[in-house]
């Protein structure tokens, strides 16, 4: 199945693909955790996952076509 990837601000480095948009092939029982992993986003970076508009976490299961966004959780006081 296919993924669609947006990894926002700062964390575009951490893209396989070398750009802060892509396409990321993954098994069909795939979940954000195996995503993370595929694409070899650190473990101990501090991140927000939304799935199709939805908080997701790492045992989120995706489906084919899902829309996928990683960023930085905001701070402030």
């Amino acid at each position: 199945m296919m993924v669609n990837v947006q990894l926002l601000g700062y964390l575009a480095r951490y893209s396989p693909a070398g750009k802060e948009i892509f396409t990321q092939e993954l098994d069909p029982e795939a979940t954000i955790g195996r995503l993370l992993e595929k694409i070899g986003f650190p473990p101990d970076v501090e991140k927000m996952v939304l799935v199709n508009g939805h908080q997701s976490n790492e045992a989120t299961r995706l489906t084919d076509g899902d829309e996928v966004f990683i960023f930085s959780p905001a701070a402030g006081g």
